[in-house]
């Protein structure tokens, strides 16, 4: 499919945007995810000592584009910028609009963070249809970027949304519906929220699969509950409880925003093993979701070598494997880009022999 050359879009420029305003403008863009939130951009800045820059991307007064960006300067190396979950762009369903957006969003940012300032730009964009992704895949290439070997490429699982439920159901794996179908017959009750209470319950069953399966998350749970309540009502992570005589027995926390929700974490107990419970907590998500009218639900990524129960319960949910386009750089050139390089390098050898010595595996 051609894309519109870009001067098809004049020149765009980058201004900063405010909390209150980014929060107004991300809700308008069909591709806005959690990733892309205020409050969950800046707790990852923090988290490796780096800056979250929130700009908008304008031609002529118009909005084109929207982008969190996390600064990590380095002295005398420049340093990375990095933008996951976007640029946002799907302003509406035209295609080749929303390409030419990309296009001058990337030339813009690439201008800003690698010319002007020097810096390394690393970008992991979003999960779409096949013919969004190869359109990002072209507009990255033209845009100057190239393949970066330093940010783990995302791979999930998509289920379509935009059949009704009965359709949906019956895509489930067999064996998956057959759970789902025990787990109604156990009388259970489900209930969703987003507020601390509800994160505190799904806490508890995080941590006891955490310390009964001796695994480790860069993210875990008591991150999430750091960042919900900084994000505005309608941003906020999304937790689905089912109980079992009143007791947590498993639960699911997910987030909607866009046409797409997604799959964040899950946990279940003995008990809720024993009910199947965790299968009619992503069967209520699923209807919530339908509810709320998101038209696909990213699994949130998959590894069939190293969580292969994890892969075959999300195989189970009917979606197509995908792999989101990229991920991408536009190095800084010169002596700096090779001095990062190396620091890179050196940082990835450091993290491996942690991961080794501490019984985890690097995650990918």
């Amino acid at each position: 499919m051609a894309i519109a050359p870009n001067h098809a879009v004049p020149e765009a420029v980058i201004r900063p945007v405010e909390q209150a305003e980014w929060v107004t403008l991300a809700s308008r863009f069909r591709d806005h995810n959690y990733r892309q939130t205020w409050g969950f951009g800046v707790a990852c800045a923090h988290r490796v000592g780096a800056t979250s820059e929130h700009v908008a991307i304008e031609s002529q007064g118009a909005l084109l584009a929207l982008a969190d960006v996390r600064v990590k300067v380095v002295p005398f190396l420049g340093g990375v910028a990095y933008i996951t979950g976007g640029p946002l762009v799907r302003l509406d369903s035209d295609l080749n609009t929303n390409g030419r957006r990309l296009h001058a969003a990337l030339s813009a940012l690439r201008q800003h963070y690698v010319r002007k300032r020097g810096l390394t730009l690393r970008v992991r964009p979003t999960v779409g249809d096949p013919d969004w992704s190869s359109l990002q895949t072209r507009a990255f290439h033209d845009g100057g970027f190239r393949v970066s070997t330093h940010v783990a490429p995302y791979r999930t699982m998509v289920v379509d949304l935009r059949p009704d439920l009965q359709a949906i159901r019956k895509g489930l794996a067999q064996k998956w519906r057959n759970c789902l179908n025990a787990s109604e017959r156990e009388g259970l009750t489900v209930v969703v929220g987003d507020d601390a209470e509800y994160l505190a319950h799904f806490a508890r069953l995080y941590d006891d699969l955490a310390d009964r399966k001796q695994f480790h998350s860069d993210l875990n749970c008591d991150f999430y509950r750091n960042v919900q309540p900084t994000l505005n009502v309608g941003e906020r992570f999304l937790v689905t409880l089912v109980l079992a005589d009143g007791i947590p027995a498993a639960g699911h926390v997910g987030h909607i925003a866009g046409d797409t929700c997604v799959y964040v974490l899950g946990a279940s107990n003995d008990l809720g093993r024993q009910r199947k419970a965790s299968y009619l907590a992503q069967w209520a998500f699923i209807e919530h979701a339908k509810r709320a009218g998101c038209a696909y639900y990213d699994l949130g990524g998959v590894d069939e070598l190293g969580n292969p129960g994890v892969y075959h319960f999300k195989q189970g949910i009917g979606g197509r494997e995908v792999r989101a386009p990229g991920p991408f750089e536009a190095p800084t050139e010169g002596l700096r880009r090779i001095l990062l390089k190396f620091a890179d390098h050196s940082l990835q050898q450091k993290r491996r022999i942690q991961s080794c010595l501490s019984g985890v595996l690097p995650k990918r």
